[in-house]
């Protein structure tokens, strides 16, 4: 399962509609719910999207958090500034994207999925 926090529905309905195609679950939630979502249904991996401050803030909890820390987080953002990415890795993201996403995306993020589960 895929955990997708952005402000943008259209991510995490597009990831929705191809989810079944690949044979993944993707979920929605709202950044002030996402890490307590988290904790309760550990998802493979979730997607957060870290434009504004409240969204490091969560990837700080995220990856932080005792049930959590373990969950692999991709970061989105719109803006690819270096200082974005840096600061997302720092705090401890396991990836970082910018948008606009592809269509490829959900299939990149499932083999990023596979790989660390290896």
């Amino acid at each position: 399962m895929i955990l997708v926090s952005d402000d943008e529905p259209s991510v995490a309905e597009s990831l929705s509609k191809a989810g079944p195609s690949l044979n993944v679950a993707v979920l929605s939630e709202n950044k002030s719910k996402v890490v307590e979502r988290a904790r309760r249904d550990r998802p493979d991996l979730v997607v957060l999207d870290v434009q504004h401050k409240d969204g490091f803030e969560v990837l700080s909890l995220l990856k932080t958090g005792r049930n959590t820390k373990d969950i692999p987080v991709v970061v989105i953002a719109q803006n690819d500034a270096p200082e974005l990415r840096e600061m997302a890795l720092e705090v401890g993201a396991d990836g970082f994207i910018a948008k606009p996403l592809g269509k490829d995306i959900l299939p990149k993020l499932l083999l990023f999925i596979s790989g660390r589960k290896r």
